[in-house]
């Protein structure tokens, strides 16, 4: 029995000593622990974590531009190494198709117009395709530049840029409907019935009339202008730009007068008045209901009622008389009566002729790259008589643009370090190139995956740099150090000097009169390596100092023989 005792008490030591440190939670008050080296005196400062990582800069944005349909390139206004802002002009093909549509559209609208049949005429031919279509393309050119103008106030260059070259567009078909009219003396003067005045001129196989070239002279004129204020909306200059921009929405109004002053509009005998009988007498009738009802006011015994009712009387006339007007009136502009089945299938046909107009404006927009960012052309395979096909067109590169102004770093973070890494912490990116230059940025991405590097689990991360006016290229090789957390004007304490343990972190503070150390409890914020920042516990001026012999701290309630009886 003795020697069971004996065996007993030993197994008991030998479990407590094995117990681990950590699973204390107490500092007996009667013991002390031994101290060794200068006491550290508690100071403020600041505490960074960081992560540091190795990786290489690229510029993500990069542009293969394309044409958006078939043709044949005709200007190309870039070359490799330019550096060309947001909203210019880069290349332009060949737009004869897509001016083709819009005339189409055009000539859908005039049909729509004109397709009321007409009494008092023997013949229906519209007597105003295709001048009006030039006067439709001229107001399309004042709207467009002022979109552009609009947009460029808004500093939104890539529409401004846009809209300029949609006026460009818009002006190329007014110009080409001047060259390609139609001959009016077939279409009018070859009917001796026909109510058209013949253009004695016409029909004959003469060149197309002095002043006839001088209007389409002065269109290429402001063409040129409008490819012009691309060029420079291309070098950034943006007060000039502003200023081109106003002399340009000045002129279009002389374009405009410039294209109208080729048509000549024939005219045809029509009703010379409406037929406002019937709106008369319900005008007449509402008049005498109001002086019905002013009589009836005046009377004793008036009844609010009935004179409400007389009132609602003379309105209704009053709106009969207005409705009658109106339809009188589409009348004499029409030449006869329309029913309203006709109305309707016009309303129809004149929408989807103008939804053509707008798709064919887009379409041929097409034909034009627009730069869509600010950026060096890298690589232009665009040359001047190349031709796309409907088979390539979309597969084939013509310009290679890349914004240059945004340069991201990527390195690889290890898995012991990736938890403290989060999206939008600061960091400072060294570049092997520029030694003497540090440059800042924002955690931008980290990849979910992690990918296996030797033995190590690694995970991608992306940087953000900031600004700068340092020409940076893509490739260089940088290392990247992470704020992961930071803590400004903080009391700080050595890691080393800290005990963890199960009831919280402590450390051992001289008694300033003793000299003897004493336990404190403190709380813990941010740490590093090396120190620790010290939210509650410790004040400014405490000194602690280094433990060097845990058997100060007590072991868990249980050891022991307790121990061993609570394994048995």
């Amino acid at each position: 029995m003795k020697n069971r005792k004996i065996i007993t008490a030993i197994m008991a030591l030998s479990l407590a000593a094995l117990l681990p440190a950590g699973c204390s939670s107490s500092v007996s008050d009667n013991q002390t622990a031994t101290a060794a080296g200068q006491p550290v005196e508690v100071k403020r400062g600041d505490l960074s974590v960081i992560v540091s990582t190795d990786g290489n800069l690229s510029m993500p944005n990069q542009y293969s531009l394309k044409f958006g349909t078939q043709g044949q390139v005709i200007r190309v206004f870039v070359q490799e190494g330019d550096y060309v802002h947001e909203g210019a002009l880069l290349a332009m093909q060949d737009p004869s198709l897509q001016i083709d549509a819009i005339k189409s559209a055009l000539f859908s609208i005039q049909t729509a117009q004109n397709n009321i049949t007409l009494g008092c005429s023997p013949d229906h031919l519209p007597y105003n395709y295709p001048d009006l279509s030039i006067a439709r393309m001229a107001d399309e050119a004042e709207t467009d530049i002022a979109a552009a103008q609009s947009y460029f106030n808004q500093g939104d260059y890539q529409n401004a840029g846009y809209w300029l070259v949609m006026t460009y567009y818009d002006i190329q078909v007014c110009e080409d409907l001047i060259n390609t009219r139609p001959n009016a003396a077939v279409l009018a003067g070859a009917k001796t019935n026909s109510l058209w005045t013949p253009d004695p001129n016409a029909g004959s196989s003469k060149p197309i009339q002095a002043d006839y070239a001088a209007v389409i002279s002065y269109l290429q004129g402001y063409e040129q202008k409008l490819v012009d204020a691309s060029q420079e909306i291309k070098a950034g200059d943006h007060k000039k730009m502003g200023a081109v921009l106003d002399a340009l929405v000045q002129q279009v109004s002389d374009v405009g007068d410039q294209a109208r002053s080729t048509i000549s509009i024939h005219s045809r005998m029509i009703f010379e008045f409406a037929d406002t009988y019937s709106s008369a007498d319900f005008l007449q009738s509402s008049l005498r209901s109001v002086q019905d009802l002013k009589s009836y006011i005046n009377s004793d015994g008036a009844d609010p009622v009935e004179a409400a009712k007389r009132l609602y009387i003379g309105k209704l006339n009053l709106q009969v008389a207005r409705d009658v007007l109106e339809t009188q009136t589409l009348i004499f502009e029409t030449g006869q009566g329309i029913n309203w089945q006709t109305l309707q299938q016009y309303n129809l046909s004149l929408q989807s002729a103008e939804v053509n107009l707008y798709n064919a404006k887009q379409t041929i927009m097409q034909n034009a790259i627009i730069a869509p960012v600010d950026g060096a052309i890298v690589q232009v395979d665009a040359k001047v008589s190349t031709v796309t096909s409907a088979q390539n067109y979309s597969s084939t590169n013509a310009i290679t643009l890349v914004d240059t102004s945004y340069v991201r770093f990527t390195g690889l973070v290890d898995e012991i370090d990736i938890l403290k890494v989060a999206q939008g912490q600061p960091a400072t990116i060294a570049v092997d190139a520029f030694p003497n230059k540090t440059f800042t940025g924002k955690v931008q991405f980290i990849s979910p995956f992690g990918a296996l590097s030797g033995s190590v689990v690694k995970f991608t991360v992306f940087i953000a740099l900031d600004p700068t006016d340092v020409t940076l290229r893509g490739g260089l090789t940088s290392t990247a150090t992470i704020t992961a957390a930071s803590a400004k004007n903080v009391l700080l304490v050595p890691v080393s000097m800290v005990l963890n343990m199960r009831g919280g972190s402590f450390v051992m503070v001289e008694n300033a009169q003793t000299g003897k150390p004493e336990r404190r409890k403190i709380t813990i914020g941010v740490q590093n390596t090396e120190y620790a920042e010290v939210q509650s516990g410790l004040q400014e001026g405490d000194k602690v100092v280094a433990i060097t012999d845990r058997s100060s701290v007590n072991a868990p309630t249980r050891t022991g023989a307790n121990a061993m009886r609570s394994l048995q």
